[in-house]
């Protein structure tokens, strides 16, 4: 034992001195190549550019190859081989030396490395070094660093070196590759090594360990034989663990020597301790649970835009407004989607501690061959174990289907070469839920993330994009989004409110249900998609309000108001749920003030709280309120008293509530309404507000009201029903009637208990279930079930009098159900008709009035969107729709469980329909609330029969449950009284009777 202690003492003691020589004689030397290069198309060189960089229209597809030249002059030294790396290199580079072509090579997305193998690489040479890279035009599919299909017209589709240029200057034989195997419980670590060059390689390996002052605290040394071998240490007590709240980073540096004691070739990589893992469900690092939070960076979108042309390479910006603005808001993570960022973006999560998800570029499908995935993942894969910062490997995104057999064929025969990672799909799933935005309503349909057979990371939500000015960003879809949720007029303030509500409302509600982690989408994107969240210039990094509003999501120590309701009575009495959150790894006392406000930022009401919470931990704490008993605007806040000192923004969690009692309009306080016997939430309605009823069939009364209970009688066949209200209107008494149609409540509903549904898109609706109707005198309501329910209803562009004593935003989100809603995910179209209101009904789908009336005109619909033609049989317009929905699909391919692409597009004869409706006997159909996407839906219409006639207002808003106390359901999601709801009905009561 003591021969081999001191024959390694002497072999340490030999390498150390060879490394001083070596140094001295410059035997190896690792060049950069950054900076000026001259630039040109086809070998032309017309101007000088700054490596790395976006030199030429990212929106444009070159037409020939890009060339970039330099000269070199190549250092003195003992050196004997020089090995080349394009870090980032789109696409396709060639590599040539004084003109001489030495080899071409797919990829570019990762590094790429060339042996220069040319008779001019010698020391003191000066070399011209040309490189060229393909168009995208050029590259084929099967290449893994083909730019996708689906994000070439949002994303950088320029060639460039992207990324840095680096010359390694080395002996025969180099260092491929460094690989640290960290046994974190045992604290040593294993250096796994390969080498490029002489297969039999015999020699010295010595391992160094520096910290970030340059010290040395470990020094280890071996042998080796062979291409491949590893060096191992021990570091316990000696180096700490990596984390975000402590990045201790050091730095490796492992030296290769031949067996005659020759500098081969150095290597230095950033290192941190760190154990990445999962364990029930839950995201541990270093034995500790981690829940990662943050926001995403779509470098490869940003760039696309002239800033992000200018900023995507500055490194104070980034750091500034990206890394440190994440950290001082709470979040310990950052999301590099589809593709990689510069590589210095990832030194910076190394040293000031962000947990990065890391991502090849695949995106809704993976044409590449298996054998360009071996390739460019091995280089991929190697470039993350440089980092410790990088924890979550994304291999592709939103692809599915028998591509990705190929994707784990090569993953399979690539991983056993690195230590356990966690992988999407195989570890974690990934969930896209879009609740709130561009598509999909407020869903809230899951309870619990343990219902998850695996760990989840909502890594993509939130997707309301405003660009610099608050307005609508450049995505096709957000108009419809945004019409959905705000209406017809919304205002700069309203939307940037809006963006940052739904994103931290929902990124709140993963963090509650106990998500492993969650990112909103997205803090930098391109104009087309995504935009950023800043605003005014970027250069000036003004953070929209998204940023202060997701503090209480990401903050270690924080609070959260677990409340969906908005609408309630005067001094209402009410239980508030609060989760208090400790993500640390101490027991903690969380001080929260629980406040009421007004609209103009006074406080009215206002609780303290302070409740300890244990390490790595939450706590739900009901506090008691007295709402305030003065109608009005208000909004709930909990905001965390003592937060950590990291933290540098307020954590406060909040909801906009309205405090409101409904008035009953003056036309019906003296109204009889008939009801049915069975409509006993309707009699409680009405006597609470001392409105006089009488039965259904009672002629004293004036003004008939329906509810759930008649439409489901009348829906089982009661003909009774239908004679009843007939008659009434020939009579001239007017009939509401609410909750008509069919009911379907969207995928927080499921039929089968314990049915996720799709979890990257919404519910499918293939085959979509469709129900006629008769009521009478030739009046029909049909209803065809739709993907989704809403949250929101608004006036019609020329009626809002169903609105009277009610301000718009009361009728978006109502009390109970999953996601307030208030429309089941049922289309309600109205047949038999008059000329005129057939018209009415058609123009809100966007039908030209003169051409319904007078000429062939045919409506062409598909999946909920509608066009218009002269035509009976318009391939255009045909095909227009199919790339609506085939745009929709690429898009977001989660939506292609929802939208089918093999549905066939139905044709309406609409003059036709426009000649035969002139026998209806409903002469007018006035829209009074629009809902849906585009605001194409009409959930409330008056239809009119002529002079002397009651006119009949059919609703299909889920009143039920919430026009009375005591008739709605228990449960956080059980439909509920709502005062809004009450006021709703009156208002339609009293449009019926005027």
């Amino acid at each position: 034992m003591l021969k081999i202690k001191k024959s390694f003492s002497v072999l340490l003691l030999s390498l150390l001195s060879l490394l001083c020589f070596s140094q001295e004689n410059l035997n190896q030397k690792l060049v950069s190549l950054n900076g000026e290069w001259e630039m040109g198309f086809g070998r032309k060189y017309t101007s000088k550019v700054n490596v790395p960089g976006i030199h030429n229209d990212p929106a444009k597809i070159s037409n020939e190859v890009l060339w970039y030249k330099k000269e070199i002059k190549l250092p003195l030294g003992k050196w004997t081989n020089a090995t080349i790396q394009l870090k980032g290199a789109r696409f396709k580079p060639q590599v040539y030396i004084n003109g001489e072509f030495v080899e071409e090579k797919e990829g570019g997305m990762a590094p790429v490395f060339f042996q220069l193998n040319n008779k001019n690489i010698k020391p003191g040479n000066t070399i011209t070094l040309e490189i060229a890279l393909a168009s995208l035009k050029n590259v084929s599919p099967t290449d893994a660093s083909y730019t996708p299909q689906a994000d070439q017209w949002r994303s950088d589709v320029s060639s460039s070196l992207w990324d840095g240029v680096e010359l390694n200057l080395h002996g025969k034989v180099s260092i491929e590759r460094v690989i640290p195997f960290i046994n974190y419980n045992a604290q040593n670590v294993s250096f796994k090594f390969d080498l490029n060059g002489e297969t039999n390689f015999k020699g010295k390996a010595l391992l160094q360990i520096f910290d970030n002052k340059g010290k040395i605290l470990i020094t280890q040394s071996k042998f080796i034989s062979g291409n491949r071998d590893s060096v191992n240490v021990i570091t316990k007590g000696i180096l700490k663990s990596w984390g975000p709240k402590a990045p201790n980073l050091y730095r490796v540096q492992l030296t290769l020597f031949d067996n005659k004691n020759q500098l081969m070739d150095r290597y230095k990589i950033p290192f941190g301790i760190k154990k990445f893992e999962i364990r029930n469900k839950k995201f541990y690092l270093n034995n500790e649970p981690l829940v990662a939070k943050g926001g995403t960076v779509v470098w490869h979108r940003w760039v696309r835009s002239k800033e992000g042309r200018e900023l995507g390479y500055d490194s104070a910006w980034f750091k500034r407004n990206i890394i440190q603005l994440s950290k001082d808001h709470g979040a310990n993570y950052l999301r590099f989607h589809l593709g990689l960022p510069p590589e210095k973006f990832l030194d910076m999560c190394d040293e000031l501690g962000l947990v990065v998800q890391y991502e090849w570029n695949f995106f809704h499908g993976m044409p590449a061959s298996e054998e360009s995935l071996l390739i460019q993942y091995k280089s991929w894969l190697d470039l993350a174990m440089r980092h410790p910062s990088v924890s979550l490997i994304h291999p592709y995104n939103e692809t599915v289907g028998d591509q990705l057999k190929t994707v784990w064929a090569a993953l399979d025969k690539l991983l056993p070469d690195y230590p356990a990672l966690v992988l999407e799909d195989r570890d974690v799933i990934h969930i896209h839920k879009y609740w709130w935005s561009m598509f999909e309503n407020l869903g809230l349909y899951y309870d619990d993330a343990n219902v998850f057979p695996k760990a989840i990371m909502a890594d993509e939500f939130g997707g309301n994009y405003l660009n610099e000015n608050g307005d609508l960003g450049g995505y096709p879809s957000l108009k419809e989004s945004f019409l959905r949720f705000l209406g017809r007029k919304n205002t700069k303030a309203e939307r940037l409110e809006f963006q940052a509500e739904s994103n931290a409302r929902v990124a709140e509600y993963w963090r509650r249900i106990g998500a492993a982690g969650f990112a909103p989408f997205c803090a930098l994107g391109s104009y087309e998609d995504g935009n950023t969240w800043f605003l005014g210039p970027l250069k000036d990094g003004k953070p929209k309000p998204v940023w202060d509003a997701l503090t209480a999501s990401f903050s270690p120590l924080s609070v959260s108001i677990d409340l969906w309701d908005k609408n309630f009575e005067p001094n209402q009495a009410i239980r508030l749920p609060i989760y208090l959150f400790n993500d640390e790894a101490k027991s903690n006392m969380l001080a929260v003030a629980i406040t009421v406000e007004d609209t103009t930022g006074k406080v009215v009401l206002k609780e303290n709280l302070k409740s300890e919470v244990s390490a790595f931990n939450k706590k739900v704490i009901q506090v008691s309120l007295n709402l305030p008993g003065v109608n009005g605007d208000y909004i709930i806040k909990a905001e965390l008293l003592n937060r950590p000192p990291e933290i540098k923004y307020p954590v406060i969690s909040k909801w906009k509530i309205h405090v409101f009692k409904a008035k009953i309009p003056e036309n019906i306080k003296n109204v009889i309404v008939g009801i049915s016997q069975k409509e006993e939430e309707l009699k409680h309605f009405l006597n609470h507000l001392n409105i006089k009823t009488v039965d259904l069939s009672n002629p004293s009364a004036n003004l008939l009201l329906t509810s759930k209970a008649d439409w489901d009688e009348f829906a089982n066949g009661n003909t009774l029903f239908s004679g009843v209200l007939e008659n009434s209107i020939s009579k001239g008494k007017s009939v509401v009637m609410l909750d008509v149609g069919d009911r379907p409540l969207g995928q927080g509903y499921p039929k089968n208990a314990g049915d996720l549904g799709p979890l990257q898109g919404v519910a499918s609706v293939y085959n979509p279930k469709v129900n006629v109707y008769q009521l009478f005198n030739g009046v029909s309501l049909k209803f065809k079930e739709t993907a989704e329910p809403e949250s929101y209803i608004h006036p019609d562009r020329l009626n809002n009098a169903l609105w009277h004593n009610l301000p718009d935003d009361y009728t978006r989100i109502w009390n109970g159900l999953r996601g307030g809603l208030i429309v089941p995910a049922a289309d309600m179209e109205f047949k038999g008709l008059s000329a005129d209101a057939f018209v009415t009904q058609w123009k809100l789908r966007g039908a030209e009035e003169q051409k319904v009336k007078t000429a062939p005109y045919y409506a062409y619909e598909l999946q909920g969107f509608y066009e218009f033609s002269m035509l009976p049989n318009n391939e255009t317009i045909k095909k227009k729709l199919k790339d609506k929905i085939y745009f929709l699909v690429q898009d977001a391919p989660s939506l292609s469980t929802s939208l089918n692409l093999n549905t066939p597009v139905l044709i309406t004869d609409l003059n036709k329909n426009y000649l035969d409706s002139k026998n209806g006997l409903a002469d007018s159909f006035i829209p009074l609330a629009n809902s849906a996407k585009n605001l194409t839906q009409t959930p409330v219409a008056l239809i009119g029969f002529g002079k002397g006639k009651g006119k009949l207002i059919v609703s299909q808003l889920l009143t039920s449950g919430r026009l009375a106390k005591g008739y709605g359901e228990d449960g956080f999601y059980g439909i509920r009284y709502d005062e809004a709801a009450v006021q709703y009905v009156l208002n339609m009561m009293s449009l019926a009777i005027k």
